[in-house]
C-alpha cells in the first residue's frame, strides 16, 4: 500500500511572447484609461504518433525525442521520419541535445549522439535494496544527477561528463525522506521532499509522510523550503517560468481534492487558480503567463486539458484527452506560443497534442 501511494504522488508529478499584453499603466495614463489586456485564443490539434511513443523533448530540427516502448526514439511529425538509437529501460536527452543518459540491464550509460560512442557510468542497475533511476541533466549539459531509490530515501550522485567523476550528493540540513529531484537551476537543485514528522512533533508511520514541500538545494546539499505546506498537503511540481520567479504547483490533499496555483518565488505566496480542483499535473509557460493544467474527470478515468491565461484569469481552451493516463512531459516553444504533449491511448496507439496560442 505504501508503494501504491508513493507511486501515485510521483505519477502526479510527474504565453505571451506571442502578443505582448499591455502593461497595467502604459504611458503614464490613469488606470481607468489604460487599454484592456490582450484577449488570447487557442486551438489544439491532434497528430497520430508512432505506437507506444511518448515524447519528452523537442530538438532544434523540430523532431521529438522520447521512448517508444523500450527504444530510444526520434520522430519528426512533419515528415513521419522515425529513428531508433538503441534499446533502454528509460532515457533522457541532454538540454543541448548532444547526449542521452539511459538505463538498461547493464546499468547507467551516456550516449554521445554525434559519435555514437557509449560511456558506462554505473554497471549495476540495482544495489542492495535499491534500484537505479535517472535524475536530471544540468542546464549546461555538463553534469547528470542519478540516484539509487530505496523504499524511504534515495542516494544521489552527480556524474561529470568531462572528467567522468562521480560525486555523492547528500542533504545536509533536512532528512532525506521520500525525496525526488524535479529540476536543476543554474544556482541549485529543486527537490520535492516529504516530512517524516508532523508540525506538532508526532512521528508515526505514514505511507507518504505528513506533507511534502518544494526545496531548493545548493550544490553542497543545504535545502531551503520554497513552500511551507500544512500537514496533509503535498506539493507536486509543474515547472517554472524561465526566470524562475513563478512556479506552477499542484497541492494534493486526497484522491478527490487537489488544486493548482502559481508560487511566487520572491515571497513564497501561492496564488491559487480559480476552478482548478482535481488537478493532477500541468506546466507553466516560459514567460509565466500561461499554464496548461490536467484534471481528472469522474467518468471512465479520463482527463481534461485546460489552458489557463493568468492575465485574464480565464480558461481559454479545454479538451478531453484520449488516454487513460495523464501526460507527463510538456514541451513549450521558447516564445510561449505553443506547447505539445503526448499520451498513450487505451489501444497502445499514441497521440501528440499541440496547443497554439494567439
Amino acid at each position: 500500500m505504501k508503494k501504491f501511494w508513493l507511486a501515485l504522488l510521483i505519477a502526479l508529478l510527474f504565453i505571451s511572447g506571442c502578443v505582448k499584453s499591455s502593461p497595467p499603466n502604459p504611458n503614464g495614463l490613469p488606470k481607468a484609461d489604460a487599454p484592456p489586456n490582450k484577449v488570447h485564443t487557442a486551438t489544439i490539434t491532434e497528430t497520430n504518433a508512432p505506437k507506444y511513443f511518448i515524447p519528452s523533448t523537442v530538438i532544434p530540427d523540430g523532431s521529438l525525442f522520447g521512448m517508444s516502448g523500450n527504444n530510444l526514439t526520434y520522430w519528426n511529425p512533419r515528415n513521419s521520419e522515425l529513428k531508433s538509437t538503441g534499446s533502454a529501460w528509460s532515457g533522457m536527452l541532454s538540454p543541448d541535445a548532444t547526449k542521452i543518459a539511459f538505463i538498461n540491464e547493464q546499468g547507467l550509460n551516456v550516449l554521445d549522439v554525434n559519435t555514437g560512442s557509449i560511456t558506462s557510468v554505473v554497471q549495476n542497475s540495482s544495489q542492495d535494496d535499491s534500484s537505479l533511476a535517472l535524475g536530471l541533466w544540468s542546464p549546461n549539459s555538463g553534469e547528470f544527477l542519478y540516484m539509487y531509490v530505496r523504499e524511504w530515501s534515495s542516494d544521489y550522485f552527480i556524474y561529470n561528463i568531462e572528467t567522468e567523476e562521480k560525486t555523492a550528493y547528500k542533504f545536509q540540513n533536512i532528512p532525506n525522506f521520500l525525496s525526488s529531484p524535479v529540476d536543476w537551476y543554474n544556482d541549485g537543485l529543486l527537490f520535492i521532499v516529504h516530512a517524516n514528522r508532523s508540525k506538532s512533533g508526532e512521528q508515526e508511520y505514514r505511507e507518504s509522510g505528513y506533507r511534502s514541500d518544494l526545496m531548493l538545494a545548493d550544490m553542497d546539499g543545504n535545502c531551503t523550503p520554497l513552500t511551507r505546506l500544512d500537514d496533509g498537503q503535498f506539493a507536486l511540481y509543474g515547472g517554472t517560468s524561465s526566470n524562475h520567479q513563478h512556479i506552477l504547483v499542484v497541492i494534493w490533499e486526497s484522491e478527490s481534492k487537489s488544486s493548482a496555483g502559481v508560487l511566487n518565488n520572491s515571497d513564497g505566496i501561492i496564488d491559487y487558480l480559480p476552478g482548478q480542483e482535481n488537478t493532477v499535473g500541468g506546466s507553466i509557460s516560459p514567460d509565466g503567463q500561461f499554464a496548461i493544467l490536467i484534471s481528472a474527470t469522474s467518468e471512465d478515468g479520463r482527463y481534461n486539458a485546460r489552458l489557463f491565461d493568468m492575465t485574464s484569469n480565464t480558461v481559454i481552451l479545454q479538451k478531453e484527452l484520449a488516454g487513460p493516463e495523464p501526460p507527463r512531459h510538456f514541451m513549450w516553444s521558447k516564445d510561449s506560443c505553443n506547447v505539445s504533449f503526448g499520451i498513450l491511448g487505451s489501444d497502445d496507439n499514441s497521440t501528440l497534442y499541440t496547443v497554439n496560442i494567439k
